[in-house]
């Protein structure tokens, strides 16, 4: 290895980074997957994330954003950010900080897909049911926006 792959490295990260927020893992994972050095690739990343460059918090404020506009429930998005190694302090403190209303949430998803008519019969109420647990909402939330329609 060279600085000329101390270059590569840099010049890789920064263009990742300005397309959106990469947590570490993801950007590590993506420097590997171009079979450069783990070592320096693990050392650039630390630098990026020191320099304020790239940050996890970040990174899981921008997540957390978009999957609440595609209607996620809590579950799925605690999910997807433990799958990017974000700490479980982070995730709370980012989650609490959002102030979301779940039921609301989970109520204004469902009607989305189903529309404001009640579930005819059992099966169409285990359909919902499935597709609301799907997106990452508990049970009370699950209830709260069947109960709504």
């Amino acid at each position: 290895m060279t600085d000329n792959d101390d270059k590569i490295i840099a010049d890789t990260l920064s263009r990742l980074q300005s397309k959106r927020e990469h947590s570490r893992h993801e950007l590590l994972n993506k420097l590997l997957a171009r079979g450069l050095d783990a070592s320096r690739c693990l050392k650039k990343v630390e630098e990026y994330s020191q320099s304020g460059w790239q940050c996890d918090e970040r990174f899981a404020e921008s997540l957390l954003r978009n999957r609440l506009r595609k209607g996620q429930g809590e579950l799925r998005i605690r999910a997807e950010l433990k799958e990017h190694q974000i700490s479980d302090e982070i995730v709370s403190r980012v989650v609490s900080e959002q102030q979301v209303d779940w039921f609301e949430l989970a109520k204004q998803t469902l009607h989305k897909k189903f529309g404001e008519k009640p579930a005819e019969n059992w099966l169409e109420k285990q359909k919902r049911h499935r597709f609301l647990q799907y997106r990452g909402f508990n049970y009370e939330h699950i209830r709260y926006a069947e109960e709504q329609q």
